[in-house]
């Protein structure tokens, strides 16, 4: 049964197949390193749609950041408890959590982009509400505007994206400063913006 509403169930029934196929070679660390060039030693790092830890969070976490992590499903946070136990993760939808907390850094790393077209839009009232001023957002998206599915594991997984410009005009719309954006084989679009202060 094909999921667009809650892909986070989709992954509870493939977590163990998930977990094994998740490539761990990080071809994610020129990303990571020009986040981590942004952030003081020991910031507080939210990322959403972390999954069981491995090998996003992970690399914060051997870098001494204190992150928190946030995913629907269960099963994959009950894994990044068992590898992860001095940090914390949280079972939770990432388009409703409310921690009345503000974060040096969040991300949404190949999580924001099974999100609808409507539900990403929102996302970014929820990005500012939880980050400090000066503080570093990033994100995966899709590089045009659509929907498709993909077969992981046995199940269909529900991907969207919004148009490159319409990434640009909510980061602007949201007092964001595009830093880096950029496409690679691995990854379709890598966005890492920084919240301005207020003045």
């Amino acid at each position: 049964m094909n999921n667009n509403k809650n892909v986070y169930k989709t992954y509870d029934t493939i977590a163990r197949w998930f977990d094994e196929h998740r490539s761990r070679d990080l071809f994610e660390k020129p990303y990571l390193d020009e986040i981590i060039s942004h952030l003081k030693p020991g910031a507080k790092i939210l990322d959403l749609g972390c999954g069981m830890g491995e090998p996003i969070a992970q690399y914060f976490i051997e870098r001494s950041f204190d992150l928190t992590g946030i995913d629907g499903s269960k099963k994959l946070i009950d894994l990044a408890k068992k590898r992860f136990p001095n940090n914390r993760f949280i079972i939770g939808d990432m388009r409703k959590i409310d921690l009345n907390e503000k974060f040096d850094c969040l991300i949404a790393w190949n999580s924001m982009f099974h999100l609808s077209q409507e539900d990403q839009r929102e996302m970014f009232d929820l990005f500012s509400s939880h980050l400090k001023p000066g503080a570093m957002l990033a994100f995966t998206t899709g590089s045009k505007h659509g929907e498709e599915w993909s077969d992981n594991g046995g199940e269909n997984l529900y991907h969207a994206s919004l148009s490159l410009n319409e990434y640009k005009s909510l980061l602007e719309a949201y007092n964001f400063e595009l830093i880096k954006h950029s496409s690679s084989e691995e990854i379709e679009s890598v966005w890492i913006a920084k919240l301005k202060p207020k003045l």
